[in-house]
């Protein structure tokens, strides 16, 4: 004879759970609709930002920002997504103030100036984007969450002429310690501005040779190393602060170097690969120090902390 078999939802395994299962996975699932339709709906802007970093060499950053943001994200999804309360009040005005001025600017009801227009729409939509992370995830998981949102302001370009003039205390910060080193080396000189007749040739720091990715790279790389060994804020501002004096001071070992190599050694150092592709040596020196100075701020960090 055979006996029916009558199964309870709490007989088969994993049942109970699975509401809370769905609970959890439904705010995934909906970011992920919102977040392919926010692409559609911004893809203008969004195409102009693309080119703008492919194209110009000051804002070759900008691409990589959302990868970076997402991978950290996905690094620490235990303690981001621990505890997730949807809590729509919390974010919906600002996604509505963000979407407000994302239209006006669309629809030309507001026009900004041309050199701004790019970075206030970016604007706009990065604040759309965390605030609607709030609404989805609620206000505990957007804490948890924040270095990552924040990063995300990255993606906002600077102004051109606010970016001219980021490469000019670049440009004439490596000039300054360019001089420094040849008065060090004892090397004759006559200097005017960013540039140096040296015996024999005459080099100038020019506005190419400023290392402004270089210093981008070096700088969210100080962003991220004092996100994840820092403790302080302050250690962690100061980190980030010192990616701008290492950057100069990088510069200008290239500088020295390839003069040296193309006076002392071989003329065509002067225009070979080492002056135009070795931003890739030089940055190890520029992570050396980085490097080094984490190191340093972690020990006064735990110097602060202990007992005596």
């Amino acid at each position: 004879m055979f006996r029916k078999l009558l199964l309870t939802r709490g007989d088969i395994p994993g049942a109970q759970n699975s509401p809370l299962i769905a609970r959890r996975l439904f705010p995934h699932s909906l970011s992920w609709i919102l977040g392919l339709s926010s692409i559609m709906l911004f893809w203008g802007p969004l195409h102009q930002l693309v080119s703008l970093s492919l194209d110009d060499q000051r804002y070759s950053h900008i691409i990589l920002i959302p990868v970076i943001s997402a991978f950290l994200l996905y690094r620490e999804r235990r303690q981001i997504f621990h505890r997730i309360a949807i809590r729509s009040s919390a974010g919906l005005p600002f996604v509505a103030a963000a979407l407000a001025v994302y239209g006006l600017l669309a629809l030309r009801v507001v026009l900004a100036p041309p050199n701004y227009a790019l970075s206030i729409t970016m604007l706009a939509i990065v604040l759309a984007w965390a605030a609607g992370f709030a609404v989805l995830y609620g206000v505990r998981t957007f804490k948890a969450a924040l270095f990552p949102l924040l990063l995300l302001l990255l993606l906002v370009p600077v102004p051109f002429n606010w970016m001219d003039n980021v490469i000019s205390v670049l440009q004439r910060g490596s000039a300054e310690v360019t001089f420094l080193f040849f008065k060090l080396l004892g090397v004759p000189m006559f200097r005017e501005g960013v540039r140096f007749e040296l015996p024999g040739i005459g080099i100038e720091v020019a506005k190419e040779c400023s290392s402004i990715h270089s210093a981008w790279a070096l700088f969210i790389t100080g962003l991220l190393l004092a996100h994840m060994f820092l403790k302080s804020i302050w250690t962690k501002a100061g980190l980030s602060v010192l990616t701008i004096p290492i950057a100069m001071l990088t510069n200008a070992v290239r500088i020295v170097t390839i003069w040296f190599l193309g006076t002392k050694v071989d003329v065509g150092f002067l225009y070979g690969n080492l002056h135009r592709n070795g931003g890739i040596l030089f940055s190890l020196i520029s992570l050396s120090i980085l490097i080094g100075c984490l190191c340093l701020l972690r020990k006064t960090e735990h110097a602060a902390i202990e007992p005596y």
